[in-house]
């Protein structure tokens, strides 16, 4: 093949897109790119972390501050949200940092260790809340401790996802290697919303010890233990070509970024994804406790945490099934299978999460909608480690930090909207927490159809925007082949 030489300033991003259809001949990965299991699954632990600080905090947060302390269910929204706007204002600068460091030990294991051992005390420090005090007092209380939590945990995730992008030059390699994060983060799923019915064990006395106990114990072990994990056992392999580029400038990098039109991809489909998530984001808790258990927490709990174990069960089985379709027909292709899957799933979802017949229906929900999020864990960080090579061939310079720095900080704001949104949405549809199991029928129809409706836009808004994805295996390779031509080849 013959190598495709691009001036460093040059934006390609629609003169270079390749077709659709993946048509290179099959390409077997070299063994030099080949990263061992054991490196990989010391990546992959610190994606157990990552996955509580993004899931775990909002999930214990609800059962814990709405549902035992009785807080309001938009105030707390409003106290999930706030900290994460500051949280993704955060991770360009972490970004920016990570790219332009120049230690010994490497550009990002330095940030991971420091922020996997401070957001280990800051995530214990959440639940120490004093229950005696006002809902002010404790809806202020949650907000300084995860704006400390949450500025740990950029400086400890933003460098563990650039961390993810190096691992290999090699297209298929780069999916095998982000399988294990996600069979991690698929653990993470299946571990955390049994924490809260854990809680409940007679052996901590009241609800509340139960919580401070758990929490702190998943502080050390998960966040911090497993956290400093990727920065002790795995290598930086661009960390020698990037010490010897320009410095990364910050405001240059954010405007080249969104000139890339792969990653203005990766954007849209965040994009409809917070649209779901603002206004269906946990309503299923909300279904399973106040509609099909008449109120009963505990009940409805042990249903979220039987609900979300069957995601991770999906997820877990489905790592190989998306690995191989992703190496056989592409990344693109199928993320589009998975997100029509989940299409059929919006439909499944307004008759499964309803009173009567057996409650065990409802694990026939993470059978359609659960393959689409191994997909994205799987695939989002493989196709940005693609992006961040074509980012090369075009500017010469190695910018993961910066790259998923800005993609995180879209990411959080989405998340910060669907903390609030979710809140808005439970006041609309008329949902009222004194009520508990008595709520008007008019609020649970109007709960049912925002979580029903928005999970369908997602799916239709996301297969259209992935038709105009422009790196398939094809460019992939052209592009590896014209930068190795240019500055030669990765070593570790």
């Amino acid at each position: 093949m013959r190598p495709i030489f691009v001036k460093p300033d040059l934006d390609i991003s629609s003169a270079a897109a390749p077709p659709v259809v993946d048509t290179t001949t099959e390409r077997s990965t070299r063994p030099e790119d080949k990263v061992g299991f054991w490196e990989k699954t010391a990546l992959g632990s610190g994606f157990l972390p990552l996955f509580f600080g993004n899931a775990a905090v909002k999930g214990l947060t609800i059962p814990v501050y709405q549902m035992t302390l009785k807080l309001d269910p938009a105030l707390l929204g409003l106290a999930l949200a706030v900290p994460r706007f500051w949280d993704a204002l955060v991770d360009p600068v972490v970004g920016y940092l990570s790219d332009n460091c120049q230690s010994r030990f490497g550009r990002r294991k330095p940030f991971i260790v420091v922020g996997a051992l401070l957001q280990a005390l800051a995530f214990g420090a959440i639940w120490m809340v004093p229950t005696h005090w006002s809902q002010g007092a404790m809806l202020a209380y949650l907000v300084s401790t995860l704006l400390v939590f949450y500025t740990c945990f950029s400086v400890f995730s933003v460098p563990l996802m650039s961390l993810t992008y190096e691992m290999t030059p090699d297209y298929q390699e780069r999916t095998r290697v982000s399988a294990f994060g996600g069979f991690f983060g698929k653990a993470g799923e299946f571990i955390y919303q049994w924490i809260f019915p854990l809680t409940q064990l007679a052996m901590f006395g009241t609800v509340m010890m139960g919580v401070r106990v758990v929490g702190w114990g998943i502080a050390v072990l998960i966040m911090g233990l497993l956290g400093v994990m990727p920065a002790l056992f795995v290598k930086e392999r661009y960390f020698r070509k990037a010490a010897k580029q320009p410095r990364v400038r910050f405001f240059a990098s954010v405007r080249e970024a969104f000139k890339n039109r792969a990653f203005r991809v990766l954007v849209g489909l965040t994009i409809f994804q917070v649209v779901a998530g603002m206004l269906s984001s946990s309503i299923d808790y909300y279904l399973l406790v106040y509609y099909m258990q008449n109120g009963d927490v505990i009940a409805g709990s042990v249903w979220k945490a039987w609900l979300s174990s069957g995601y991770a069960v999906v997820g877990i089985l489905g790592i190989y099934p998306v690995n191989w379709a992703a190496n056989r027909f592409g990344k693109r292709t199928t993320l589009v299978a998975t997100f029509v899957l989940v299409l059929i799933g919006s439909v499944g979802k307004w008759m499964l999460f309803t009173p009567g017949g057996s409650p065990w229906k409802i694990m026939l929900d993470p059978l359609l909608c659960g393959p689409v999020w191994i997909a994205i864990n799987v695939l989002t960080p493989s196709m940005f480690a693609d992006i961040c090579d074509d980012d090369e061939l075009r500017h010469g310079q190695r910018r993961e930090g910066m790259f998923g720095a800005i993609f995180s900080w879209l990411q959080k704001t989405g998340y910060s909207l669907a903390f609030f949104g979710t809140g808005l949405a439970l006041n609309f549809a008329g949902f009222d927490a004194k009520l508990e199991g008595a709520q008007h029928p008019e609020a649970i129809f109007n709960m049912r159809v925002i979580f029903t409706a928005t999970t369908a836009i997602w799916a239709v808004g996301a297969v259209a925007i992935l038709a105009f994805y422009p790196l398939n295996r094809q460019r992939a390779y052209e592009i590896r082949d014209a930068l190795e031509a240019r500055r030669g080849k990765v070593s570790a």
